[in-house]
């Protein structure tokens, strides 16, 4: 799952913490359970040399209730951020008293695992705008498609909403500059703001029923034709192309 993660958000460089007990501290950095601690961190360190996985092995370093993974990545930049966690708690199942009955029909005290897969929002999202700096990919934009008409012709106005609606019908983040600017100004206002697609929309467009695109960063792709331009837009958000 991790790996699918790295691929699809564009980490390359990533490792997995593994931290583990020392015995001699058994009952006071540790809880007091040398036979759980030990099956457990064998489980666990088949699993990563398995998987084929970078990681390290860190003793001394787990949870006082058991042993854990965090997920290390380091962004484009070259900072290292802890997205992720995963632990074995001894602990809590014991305080709440929680049981279970096993096949054999005999209680038992389960294990708790504290998993979050990408840490938390906040801490994750930081590492995104970092990692992309700020330039993220379409799939991922906040505002993925802004729509920029040129003067205020009716026409164009009417075409360039019909176009808004249809994105916004297929969950697309598109927003219309309705403003009095000239368009140079309305491009440099969605290039600050990073915005990935601009749909340049003048009285050409309107009569060929056609789109003029513009990327983030690349500038002015040219005019295509509407339904050729929408159709892109929606197959490079559901692949989620980088």
């Amino acid at each position: 799952m991790y790996l699918n993660y790295f691929n699809l958000f564009g980490i390359e460089k990533y490792l997995m913490r593994f931290s583990t007990h020392d015995p001699s501290k058994l009952g006071q950095k540790f809880v007091d359970e040398p036979e759980l601690w030990k099956q457990t961190e064998i489980m666990t360190r088949n699993v990563l040399k398995n998987s084929g996985i970078n990681y390290v092995e860190v003793p001394n370093e787990a949870a006082f209730y058991g042993p854990k993974i965090d997920v290390q990545a380091w962004s484009a930049i070259g900072r290292e951020f802890s997205i992720a966690t995963n632990q074995v708690d001894f602990a809590q199942p014991r305080r709440f008293d929680l049981r279970y009955k096993d096949r054999d029909n005999i209680d038992k005290i389960p294990l708790c695992i504290h998993r979050a897969p990408l840490g938390t929002h906040e801490r994750f999202i930081g590492f995104l705008i970092e990692h992309y700096a700020g330039n993220f990919p379409l799939w991922l934009s906040p505002e993925q498609v802004r729509i920029l008409p040129i003067g205020d012709d009716a026409k164009v106005l009417d075409y360039s909403m019909s176009i808004l609606n249809e994105l916004r019908a297929h969950q697309v983040r598109a927003e219309i500059d309705k403003s009095s600017d000239n368009i140079n100004g309305k491009i440099q206002r969605a290039e600050q703001m990073k915005v990935h697609t601009m749909f340049v929309i003048g009285k050409r467009d309107l009569e060929a029923n056609a789109v003029s695109v513009r990327v983030h960063g690349k500038g002015n792709l040219g005019a295509k034709p509407r339904g050729e331009v929408i159709a892109d837009i929606l197959a490079s958000i559901n692949e989620r192309r980088s």
